[in-house]
């Protein structure tokens, strides 16, 4: 019998908080940028209502409020304790678009009134049956008409195999309450499953021996947010994964349907033989049953997915002429230098993954070039596809017989394609952030990122992303006010490392005076303005 914890759920998030962290896939402009995608008209992401069910702390909820002032947010989590210290932060912050409560879900009633977006992350799989019912009800209650929720959950056929190492840790640590014991405990056994070592006589003991050593390098890779992830995610009292076709039956018989995976390359057959793809195409009734068997031939653990209104027409073609309004991000370098710009050869480009796209289409190879310059900035689509016409023009390409519609149609079509490859390659955005494309005399950092890189090592971007920071650059970061110049960066950073606050940036030679270090400072800022922390 695998025995079952103990303690009350509810008090697991005070004893252990839930990590505070922004989540890029859930942010209001990415789901709104998706469903425009997908032939919807969401509602205009400046001045929308957001709701965010299990907030915690509101890491997740409080950068949003910060880059979308006239937008109102309201967050909710059964944990008295994150929810003052979420308000704390705003009340440092002075925002005043935004509201954290204690509130259960079940809680949650008419006087909410309606949110143009809904995020419940991690809290699906983690929730009783009842409590699931009324997720799916509050999202249909108070979604507004054209309005996208986005809901995160475990999935089978993945979960099958991990499920099975919960089980193991649950069996491990049945007896004990403390929550930092029972994560120790479960590492604990973890380790000594994934170092077990089996003689190769029983192969599916090698099998979940190896499994066990993938999870637990997966574990690790959260550094200081394992404990918090172990207690809340595998050792939490209710988890149930759910097939993603169930999932998807189980939003409409509440009135809503699937729209499609925050991860968007993941809703296509990407990875797979095309004898394969072909096979299961085949075997398929319809776009649900087709993203099913993808989960079980990827083995698929995690979904965060998106949903809309029954009533909604979704268009699942992707069409260039939908980037109209939009803005791109891409830092994609060409593998051939130097490249002309002018020939229909395919050329590699690869990102900072080393994720390779290959392009043909002159248009888009001047717009990729243009894109990388420009990074961090988000470019408007018409002004990249401009630039790119200019230079093609400058280099002497034959554009005169080709009208400006087909290679407006040439660059979208290359540049949906990127992202329908990784994730990683392009962004889209409808109201991008305001983002300092450059380092000036005086960098600044938002009030928030000084205040996270003083509680951590994580801090949220300029798109909502988080970026890890080293002892040098947290320290730096307090400065970073817009209050001083280099010269006195230079000067401050001395200071701490003086008084023994920091120490020197690692360098082969030792720095010995305030002029190396406003070098190693310079450096630095324009790593920030690379990374989108700074602003304008």
């Amino acid at each position: 019998m695998i025995h079952a914890p103990i303690y009350a759920p509810a008090h697991s998030y005070d004893d252990v908080p839930y990590p505070g962290r922004a989540y890029s896939q859930t942010h209001p402009d990415h789901m709104a940028v998706l469903a425009t995608l997908l032939g919807l008209t969401p509602p205009p992401v400046e001045c929308c209502r957001v709701l965010e069910i299990g907030c915690a702390a509101g890491g997740n909820l409080v950068p949003m409020a910060l880059g979308l002032p006239q937008a109102a947010f309201v967050g909710i989590d059964i944990s008295p304790r994150q929810i003052a210290a979420g308000n704390d932060l705003i009340a440092a912050l002075r925002l005043t678009n935004i509201r954290l409560l204690v509130r259960d879900i079940l809680e949650v009633d008419d006087a909410f009134g309606e949110f143009d977006y809904i995020i419940a992350h991690g809290i699906y799989s983690w929730v009783p049956a009842a409590v699931r019912d009324r997720l799916m009800a509050i999202c249909k209650r108070h979604l507004a008409p054209n309005g996208i929720a986005y809901v995160s959950y475990n999935t089978y056929p993945g979960w099958h195999v991990l499920g099975a190492l919960r089980d193991l840790m649950l069996h491990r640590t049945a007896a004990t309450i403390d929550q930092q014991e029972r994560a120790r405990q479960a590492m604990e056994v973890l380790d000594l499953l994934a170092d077990s070592e089996p003689d190769g006589l029983n192969a599916f003991g090698s099998f979940f021996a190896s499994y066990a050593a993938m999870f637990r390098t997966m574990l690790n890779r959260l550094g200081p947010l394992r404990d918090s992830f172990l207690v809340h995610d595998a050792l939490e009292v209710v988890n149930e994964p759910v097939y993603f076709a169930h999932f998807a039956a189980h939003a409409v018989r509440h009135g809503l349907q699937y729209l499609t995976e925050t991860e968007f390359p993941m809703v296509l057959p990407i990875g797979l033989k095309p004898e394969t793809v072909d096979a299961i195409r085949a075997m398929s009734q319809d776009g649900i049953d087709l993203e099913q068997y993808m989960d079980f031939f990827r083995g698929r653990q995690f979904r965060q997915t998106l949903l809309c209104h029954d009533h909604v027409a979704v268009q699942r073609t992707l069409r260039p002429e939908r980037l109209a309004g939009m803005a791109v991000t891409a830092l994609l370098r060409p593998e051939q230098q130097p490249l002309d710009i002018a020939s229909d050869a395919p050329v590699v480009f690869r990102n900072t993954y080393d994720v390779p796209f290959t392009v043909a289409t002159p248009i888009s190879k001047a717009a990729l070039l243009y894109l990388a310059e420009e990074s961090p900035r988000a470019i408007p689509f018409d002004e990249v596809l401009a630039v790119a016409q200019q230079r093609l023009a400058d280099a002497g390409a034959p554009m005169a017989d080709v009208a400006p519609a087909t290679l407006a149609r040439r660059l979208g079509g290359d540049l949906l394609r990127a992202f329908s490859t990784a994730a990683t390659l392009v962004s889209f955005y409808l109201h991008p952030p305001h983002v300092a494309q450059r380092a000036g005399e005086r960098p600044m950092v938002t009030a928030l990122t000084r205040l996270e890189a003083r509680a951590g090592s994580e801090v949220t971007n300029r798109y909502h992303e988080m970026i890890h920071l080293d002892p040098f650059d947290r320290q730096l970061a307090q400065f970073l006010d817009g209050s001083h110049d280099r010269a006195a960066l230079a000067q401050a950073m001395a200071g701490a490392i003086a008084t023994g606050q920091v120490q020197p940036a690692e360098h082969e030679a030792p720095v010995t005076t305030v002029a190396d270090l406003a070098l190693d400072v310079d450096r630095r800022v324009h790593w920030f303005a690379q990374v989108a922390l700074l602003v304008q």
